[in-house]
């Protein structure tokens, strides 16, 4: 029979132990559900309703005595027994699905939720093709500039010719205008 090494037994021995850690806790979990008491019960589900005379605020942040009697109601119908959705169904009866602080994911409420990702999708894109065009435009000049910067020194005009040509641009100027007579020329 032959021995493994013990490097091959390390990530077994550290694999049976992250298995076995994993199954402790689940057991533990299962076996003692988080229990949450009644008055949490009430908050929850009086920060998913929507107080209906103050603006931004849930039934569990408003002060307002509408929400304390909601409150109460919600506080009763969980001590008969009823379910968490059950007390939302019952208030959205009442006063319709704008009571809900999250709107439903259907119908015209769906946008609500597609909306706000659509519009940073689209920024981004956007984003994208300005700076793809930056970076072209920037490569295009540096393209131009090198082209430039390429001429070669034969084809540039040599001194002689643009001497010539200033003598014939100051004489052309000077026939039009006396300012721009030379000096020992000019009249006085």
């Amino acid at each position: 029979m032959r021995r493994l090494p013990i490097r091959a037994l390390v990530p077994a021995v550290g694999l049976l132990l992250v298995v076995s850690i994993a199954l402790v806790w689940w057991f533990v979990y299962l076996s003692h559900p988080k229990t949450t008491t009644l008055d949490q019960r009430v908050a929850e589900v009086a920060s998913q309703l929507r107080c209906p005379i103050c603006q931004g605020e849930s039934v569990q942040d408003s002060p307002s005595e509408l929400a304390q009697q909601m409150r109460a109601v919600i506080r009763q119908q969980l001590q008969e027994g009823r379910s968490e959705q059950e007390v939302i169904q019952y208030f959205v009866d009442r006063y319709g699905e704008t009571i809900l602080w999250n709107p439903p994911r259907q119908g015209f409420s769906l946008l609500v939720w597609l909306i706000p990702p659509a519009m940073l999708l689209g920024g981004a894109v956007l984003i994208f093709f300005v700076v793809r065009e930056w970076r072209q435009r920037r490569a295009a000049d540096s393209l131009t500039a090198s082209a430039a910067a390429a001429i070669v020194p034969s084809e540039a005009v040599p001194d002689e010719e643009l001497e010539r040509y200033r003598a014939e641009l100051e004489a052309e100027l000077a026939a039009d205008d006396p300012l721009f007579q030379p000096s020992h020329v000019q009249r006085g």
